[in-house]
């Protein structure tokens, strides 16, 4: 992991001037061998410097004899000379923001998937006082500045967590990249019948599918294949060591268990002398992840402990040290993981919508499997698709704050290697492109605790609605947090991707909490203009919008 040398004595110290009276006083170099990625940094930040100060950004490469003040992206002869040293490829993402004397450093590992030099890029600009909040131009926030002066800044800053993606990085990868979503690529859900689809297989080998009531039948809305068939075992094995090689890229890949409930796991002999269905699956994981372990050793299999496999196996067996659990968040939507109350515990409630059920509740039940199983890689699976079972949410505001952020400490506490959110924009959880003036308070700062896991859900909110609304700040910073509150303090009958009703949570007394901030922010509309005001409008009218669906909805 390669170190900032502390050695090196700056030659003064008054600040880096890199725009003043209306000229640009430095230039951008990258080296002349840079890869794409790198190039397409210094674009980047070029083209952003000219929104903020209205001067062209020519790039030079380091073949060249450049004097002066220098911005330096990605590595080149100058980083070297200045002692920076070049991540190598086993290094984790990093990057590096630093200022020394008259020359300002910004790099990051680019191996593999790793866009870190374009995330140092991105950090400058928002240090800057940049922000990107969705794709609608209305949402990024690039002020324009008279004057550009570095002071001290030396930063080294690794992410948390290896792996950031959510359909946010699918969808709208611009978006996602600012958001420091990427990492290592993590392959989550139910990929199985991708390998061995039941349309080809079938017909000539019935074996390998479930057997319920004596017949095997894998064309019925939940089936599971038979997890005790060995030539099952080698064919899937055969094919995810092809989709390795042909992917060097990807060094992990998801076995769970098809979607479902409770139905469709096979009752044959063998599958039966496996155990209970976490018994089933945990046995062809391991089977499946020996056989891959000899040739592929550091890649990773992953199960999940989502509902037919949520509780631990009785007779417990030592995993193979390349599989990796997944915990799907079993538990109320609102509260913080390591404080509850647990809303989905079973002696409370009875989920009949999705047939759940719960020995024990998810924190304690988590805290088991690391304690009694002890696998060695394990991650999270959250929801954050609160349309999902109910669409009548798709209009309603879900602010988390501070809950979201506690909950990513408390996992990477646990070991957590990385968190999958299940969440929009996605047609199916009715979320989509014009769904981020909503929902990016809930995307938003998931994606930048992931980048750093020691800001809290307000300190981010905080700095957005800063740059966002500007003097209104204050106010829309209270409104969010008001949201929050009024989820936080939600004990209805909640559980994994099932939320209350709308008026369950924003009742009359919550809505009124609501809209005595909205009337301060209205009084304070006219002292506001331009993109601000916009802004401010649509949060305002989005926030009507939600008040009416709530009414509708109680009868009020």
């Amino acid at each position: 992991m390669p170190e900032n040398k502390t050695d090196n004595l700056r030659s003064d110290y008054t600040e880096m001037t890199i725009f003043a009276d209306g000229k640009l006083n430095c230039n951008v170099v990258v080296s002349f061998k840079a890869e794409q990625k790198v190039k397409d940094a210094a674009e980047d930040f070029c083209s952003i410097l000219k929104k903020i100060t209205g001067s062209d950004v020519p790039v030079c490469n380091d073949e060249l004899d450049i004097t002066g003040a220098k911005v330096l992206i990605g590595p080149s002869r100058f980083t070297d000379m200045l002692g920076i040293q070049r991540f190598k490829d086993e290094d984790p993402e990093a990057v590096i923001l630093k200022r020394d004397g008259d020359t300002l450093i910004l790099v990051g590992n680019d191996f593999g998937l790793f866009k870190g030099t374009q995330f140092a890029v991105t950090m400058f600009f928002e240090w800057l006082g940049c922000g990107w909040f969705g794709p609608d131009e209305l949402w990024h926030v690039i002020p324009e500045k008279k004057e550009v002066r570095i002071g001290y800044l030396d930063i080294l800053h690794k992410p948390q967590f290896v792996s950031r993606r959510n359909n946010v990085l699918q969808f709208f990868p611009e978006i996602g990249e600012r958001w420091y979503l990427g990492g290592e690529h993590r392959r989550c859900g139910h990929a199985l019948t991708g390998l061995v689809p039941r349309e080809v297989y079938f017909e000539q080998h019935p074996e390998w599918f479930c057997m319920v009531d004596g017949q095997r039948n894998p064309f019925v809305e939940w089936w599971q294949y038979c997890y005790s068939n060995e030539q099952l075992v080698d064919l899937f094995a055969e094919n995810i060591c092809s989709m390795f090689a042909q992917n060097p890229d990807i060094k992990q890949f998801s076995i769970a268990a098809n979607d479902g409930w409770y139905h469709g796991f096979c009752e044959c002999t063998e599958c039966q002398k496996l155990g209970n269905t976490t018994e089933q699956v945990m046995s062809f994981a391991n089977r499946l992840a020996k056989k891959i372990g000899t040739k592929y050793p550091d890649h990773r299999l992953t199960v999940l402990s989502y509902f037919p496999t949520y509780s631990l196996p009785k007779n417990i067996t030592e995993l193979e040290p390349n599989i990796e659990i997944m915990f799907c968040k079993e538990t109320d939507m609102f509260s913080p993981v390591d404080k509850g109350p647990d809303n989905g515990y079973h002696k409370k409630f009875i989920f009949n919508e999705s047939k759940n059920e719960y020995p024990v509740p998810w924190k304690e039940n988590f805290e088991n499997w690391l304690d009694k199983v002890k696998p060695k890689h394990i991650c999270i699976w959250d929801w954050y698709c609160i349309t999902a079972a109910k669409p009548i949410w798709k209009d309603i505001p879900w602010v988390q704050g501070d809950v979201a952020t506690r909950n990513i400490r408390y996992w990477h506490d646990q070991g957590i290697e990385y968190v999958y959110n299940d969440q929009g924009p996605l047609d199916v959880f009715y979320e989509d492109a014009d769904s981020f003036p909503l929902r990016w308070p809930l995307w938003y700062v998931a994606a930048k605790a992931w980048w750093d896991k020691d800001l809290t859900g307000s300190d981010i909110l905080m700095d957005a609605c800063k740059k966002l609304y500007e003097d209104a700040a204050d106010l829309m910073f209270a409104y969010y947090n008001c949201l929050a509150d009024i989820a936080q303090s939600c004990r209805f009958k909640s559980i994994a991707w099932h939320p209350p009703e709308p008026d369950e949570m924003y009742t009359p007394e919550n809505v009124e909490r609501v809209d005595r901030i909205v009337r301060s922010i209205n009084d304070m509309l006219p002292q506001t203009k331009g993109k601000v005001c916009s802004r401010i409008k649509m949060q305002v009218n989005l926030w009507q919008k939600a008040k009416s669906t709530i009414e509708v909805k109680g009868g009020l």
